[in-house]
């Protein structure tokens, strides 16, 4: 390798042939000939990156390699580690490699360009998460302008990199969701306020220059090289995350761009000018990635916030700026053909119209000559649909956006828009069509996503349709019509093939139903006028569904469904409702209802209408179940229209409460169904395991039904109950002669086929009398609680416990049993039912829980230990706080249940790693739910755990505060709460001269980790002072006993604190940390706890203004 390179620090040196080897075995890793010389390259360089050990050698390959695989590995490596050992890293070392990489970039750098271009990167990323790491530890490391500046007054390849540093730098700065985030957070924080604007700077006057020609770079390669990096540098600063919000990677959509006040760069005029001469001139130099740049820059600046500007006209000129240049682009059709550029051209049309309101954008003088074009436009686009159908989304949505405006602005409105709008939306339903008819071509390769196929495109695209409709309502319903009748003749003919056929319904059907969907509020058009014949809503909406159910019954009589087509028509139905709800509102407040949807159908009243739904939904049940999405559409269909309580407001504007599930209970199939659920022609009960979730809401949709219509009535209950008693006594009558006999394949269907369905009803029971029923229907033997059918579940878990698909939904039912949700639960005051409740409860925590415990071999760990796991306390925490037991009795007549369930409840929590927590935190939130219950009620019990168990719980209650999840926070401030509310409790409890054994085990801990609690002291202050925590009031109940009880440690904390500081706000804050404990007494009284979260709430509001 090149020795003359400038050594780096003193570090491992190499002999050459190592050296040497090295690089082979690099070059190896990234182009092996074989598999086996690949293996063994990475065996030997895997433990390289691996052990922190290993920097100083990694740091010796970068400084005298010239092999770029080996730059590549070395840079890749030790970004890697320093990533995940940062703590160990020496200041020594930090200085010393941040020093060493800019001398090494600025020595090695453009040679590297010319070299190997693919080796810049990974030093210039390295040098970059050094920076961003050691950011908060000294201004030492902040200075990073000051270094950059040398750069950008050397050579046109030093001025590129100088930029590619800031790049990177401006990247990496941006914080993530993982651990350490809050760290990230303050540090992007305050790189914003300090090293951001002046990095912007030099980005808009580098682009200033390269506009006027005050640059010229001979190399045109380094020019367009150069003219990258600014724009992409420019981009990068204005698409920071200026609140530290850390949006979701999903939406690709930043709403508005934060910038701070400050920035007066942004306020020229001429700025957004600037980039569209920038684009015209990367066009025509046909640089389309400098092209594509400028367009998404300009997309950011049309997102400025609006309070950005001190003047409206500033703003006004920003806009006209904007509509000047899209005009002339559009107009030039400029750039156009590159894919990329037109995606980025309509995402700024549709970020425009967004960001003003119609009458600004009318208001503007260039608005008649800007819509024109962006009509022709779009009507362009969507006559070449198959073209980036994705980014068409941005321009039908502008048009989407103005139908709102124009119905109410109505004469005020510019006239051409609505006639645009509507030729739009044609053009878009015969664009669908072409696309229906292309995907059902079996050799059609073209690479754009179907809609039919991908739920989320099509809910986006038809949700676009059903604002476009709102225009001209009738005129559209009617042009819908025609292609619909057209389509049905060629199919019925035969002239058309069938998978076109399939293809063009499903899209119309969807189609109708957005329209129908959206038709609430379309724009009327006034009778008063003489030309309008169009029908009134009414009969256009009956129209439309007079076709769809007519095509229903032709589809249902075929033994093969379409699913594509089974699917539009459930979307349809689902809009179909909402008509429905509104015009079933209209009788009951007018009663005589002259034109009516039913008399368009051909039907005598609204019942027969409900009826077409119901019985679809029947159909499905029995027939169409073997699709999977359509017995899940049409579930959540029925269960909308059993448990919907929809608020219509009539034409007299009064509300009225319709609760469909009434209407129900009318109609001769929903009798039918209630009266055979359980009939195996509703196919999908017995379809198969993977269905189970389906059963549940079957089950909570009819348990609402019924409920609502029997009320009280047992009878009813016991008979609508039948066909799982008839389960449920088998299966538990085999429990009593043999338990392990539940054990065999026969049984393990109808058993977990009864948890799903009591489930369901379970959810159904919303108060105390249905809840009645189903618990003395379970627990058929009071007197005798072991004789009582309820007891079946403890014993099938004791023989099925190894096995999830039985455990979860049996847990799952146990949890919904105990849980007193709306206090469903009230037992007589003599009644002993509760302590029976929870007995149960505690039975089949123990069941699962030593078993769960004991097991090692785990092929998913997940569906077999962690769900099991988290449903388990879940269940357990609702029999704690469920207010139906009094614990004191078991102490009282020594019955261990309480704390042999609730030391097991510990261990399993014990028994989860930290991380494994946070990467299932989904199924564990229970995990924190459960350890505020046993603080708050339950401290001795905890308190029997070592000293190093405890520790244990605190640091996961520790993580739990940084939870983005909000309920997790705050339960983590409860339970911390009520940890040190236990602690202050026992220490101020002087009984005669002796320490009772719950004082003993306080001050052991205390002495023995004490650093436990002062980590969360220190953490909840952080979060005080960053203003990351989202309730002031949670933080501030366990931060004062926290305080009171270390205090010598809060001193200490505040110091630091203080130090930390620049020199002339040292002052501010050590006054600040004052006023926080002034009038705060040594107890925690609620007065005094009040007292200081008012202090807090002071101290927190002017701790932000030091930052």
């Amino acid at each position: 390798g090149g020795g003359g390179r400038g050594a780096g620090p003193a570090a491992l040196r190499m002999d050459p042939a190592q050296l040497a080897q090295l690089e082979t075995f690099c070059h190896a890793l990234y182009n092996a000939k074989s598999e086996v010389e690949r293996a063994q390259a990475h065996q030997t360089l895997l433990p390289l990156v691996q052990n922190p050990q290993c920097m100083p050698q990694l740091q010796f390959v970068l400084a005298h390699t010239s092999n770029p695989h080996a730059l590549i590995f070395s840079a890749t490596g030790l970004m890697k580690l320093i990533t995940t050992h940062w703590t160990s890293v020496s200041d020594q070392q930090k200085e010393e490699m941040r020093n060493f990489l800019f001398d090494y970039l600025a020595k090695n750098g453009p040679d590297l360009y010319r070299s190997a271009p693919s080796g810049v990167s990974p030093v210039v990323r390295l040098l970059c998460r050094v920076i961003t790491l050691a950011w908060l530890e000294g201004p030492q490391f902040q200075n990073v302008t000051e270094r950059v500046g040398q750069f950008l007054q050397s050579s046109p390849l030093h001025w590129v990199l100088g930029l590619e540093i800031y790049t990177d730098l401006t990247t990496d700065m941006q914080p993530s969701i993982g651990p350490s985030m809050s760290r990230f957070r303050r540090t992007a924080l305050s790189f914003r306020d300090t090293a951001l604007p002046p990095i912007f700077t030099i980005g808009m006057q580098t682009l200033q220059q390269v506009a006027t020609g005050q640059i010229t770079i001979g190399d045109k390669t380094e020019e367009r090289r150069l003219m990258k990096q600014v724009l992409r540098l420019c981009c990068n600063c204005l698409s920071f995350d200026f609140m530290g919000t850390i949006p979701d990677e999903t939406s690709d959509e930043q709403s508005t761009v934060m910038v701070p006040h400050s920035w007066n760069m942004l306020r020229d005029e001429g700025i957004p000018k600037l980039f569209f001469d920038l684009f015209s001139r990367s066009c025509t130099a046909q640089w389309p990635e400098c092209a594509q740049l400028c367009l998404q820059c300009l997309v950011l600046l049309a997102a400025l916030r609006r309070s950005f500007f001190q003047k409206e006209e500033d703003r006004t000129k920003l806009l006209a700026s904007m509509m000047q240049g899209t005009t002339g682009v559009l107009a030039a059709k400029m750039g156009l053909q590159d894919t990329q550029c037109y995606h980025e051209l309509c995402r700024l049309l549709g970020k425009i119209n967004a960001t003003h309101q119609l009458n600004e954008l009318c208001a503007s003088e260039q608005f008649q000559v800007w819509i024109e074009q962006v009509y022709s436009f779009s009507m362009d686009s969507l006559r070449h649909w198959e073209v980036m159908p994705n980014s068409k989304h941005y321009l039908l949505g502008f048009w989407a956006a103005m139908v709102s405006p124009v119905i109410l602005l109505q004469d005020k409105a510019p006239k051409a828009l609505e006639a645009y709008i509507q030729q739009i939306t044609l053009a878009y339903i015969e664009s669908r069509l072409f696309m229906a008819e292309a995907s059902a071509d079996p050799n059609n390769t073209a690479d754009w996503d179907d809609p039919l196929q991908d739920e989320v495109l099509r809910a986006e695209q038809l949700d676009v349709l059903s604002n476009l409709g709102r225009c001209r309502y009738q005129e559209t319903a009617q042009e819908i019509l025609k292609h619909f009748e057209e389509v049905s003749r060629l199919g019925q003919a035969g002239q058309m093939n069938q998978a076109v056929f399939e293809k063009k319904m499903t899209w119309l059907v969807y189609m109708m139903g957005a329209l129908v969907g959206g038709h609430a509020s379309a724009k009327v058009s006034p009778a008063s006028r003489a030309d309008t014949d169009a029908a009134p809503t009414h009969v256009v909406n009956g129209e439309l569904a007079g076709r769809i159910f007519r095509l229903v019954t032709v589809t249902d009589g075929q033994a093969v469904p379409s699913e594509g087509l089974e699917l539009a028509y459930l979307y349809f139905l689902e809009q179909f409702r909402k008509v429905y709800i509104g015009e079933h509102a209209k009788q009951v407040v007018q009663q005589q209802v002259s034109e009516r949807l039913a008399t368009v159908l051909g039907l005598e009243d609204e019942n027969a209408v409900l009826g077409l739904l119901i019985n679809k939904i029947g159909n499905n049940l029995q027939q169409r179940f073997s699709l999977e999405s359509v017995v899940k559409k049409t579930l959540a269909l029925f269960h909308e229209l059993a448990a919907g309580i929809n608020i219509v407001h009539t034409s007299d504007r009064s509300p009225h409460l319709i609760v469909s599930g009434r209407l129900l209970l009318k109609n001769d199939m929903v009798k039918y169904i209630l009266g055979n659920h359980a009939s195996p022609q509703f196919g999908f009960l017995t379809h198969g395991l993977s269905y189970g979730k389906y059963r549940t809401m079957y089950y909570h949709t009819l348990g609402k039904l019924l409920f609502m219509d029997i009320r009280e009535n047992k009878d009813a209950f016991e008979k609508f109950m039948e066909p799982q008693g008839h389960i449920l006594n088998t299966l538990w009558q085999q429990s009593c002669q043999n338990p392990a006999l539940l054990r065999q394949e026969s049984c393990k269907g109808p058993l977990i086929g009864l948890c799903r369905d009591l489930r369901g009803i379970g959810l159904a029971c919303a108060s105390c009398e249905p809840y009645q029923m189903l618990f003395d229907w379970l627990v058929d033997n009071p007197k005798n609680p072991a004789a009582s059918r309820v007891t079946l579940f403890s014993r099938a878990l004791d023989v099925w416990w190894d096995d999830p698909e039985v455990t979860t939904p049996l847990l799952k039912f146990m949890s919904e049993f105990v849980y007193n949700k709306a206090q469903r639960i009230s037992f007589d005051q003599s009644s002993p039912n509760g302590i029976l409740l929870f007995r149960e409860a505690s039975t089949i925590l123990i069941t699962y829980g030593t078993r769960i415990l004991q097991r090692t071999q785990f092929k998913d760990l997940y569906v077999e230990k962690y769900k099991g796991i988290g449903v388990s306390l879940d269940m357990f925490s609702h029999a704690l706080h469920g207010n139906y037991t009094n614990f004191g009795v078991f102490e009282l007549y020594s019955d261990s249940s309480l704390s042999k369930s609730m030391a097991l409840a510990l261990q399993m929590c014990l028994a989860i790693p930290l991380q494994e927590l946070n990467a299932y935190l989904k199924a564990l939130k229970p995990y924190y739910y459960f350890l505020e219950l046993a603080t708050r009620g339950h401290m001795s019990k905890v308190m029997e755990l070592e000293p190093l168990m405890l520790t244990t719980l605190l640091q996961s209650i520790e993580e739990g505060l940084l939870s983005f999840e909000t309920g997790v926070s705050m339960q983590c401030c409860a339970a911390v709460d009520n940890v040190i509310s236990y602690f202050h409790i026992q220490a101020h409890n002087k009984s005669q001269n002796r320490t009772t054994p719950e004082q003993e085990r306080v001050r052991r801990f205390l002495t023995e980790a004490p650093q436990c609690l002062q980590k969360i002291l220190h953490l909840m202050f952080q979060l005080v002072m960053t203003g990351e925590f989202s309730s002031t009031w949670s933080i501030s109940r366990p931060l004062l006993g926290l305080v009171l009880l270390h205090e010598q440690y809060f001193m200490q904390l505040k110091e630091q604190l203080v130090m930390s500081q620049i020199e002339e706000r040292r002052a501010k804050l050590r006054g600040y940390f004052d006023d926080l404990m002034s009038g705060v007494e040594n107890n925690l009284s609620t007065k005094n706890k009040d007292h200081f979260t008012r202090n807090l709430y002071n101290f927190a509001q002017v701790v932000r203004t030091l930052s």
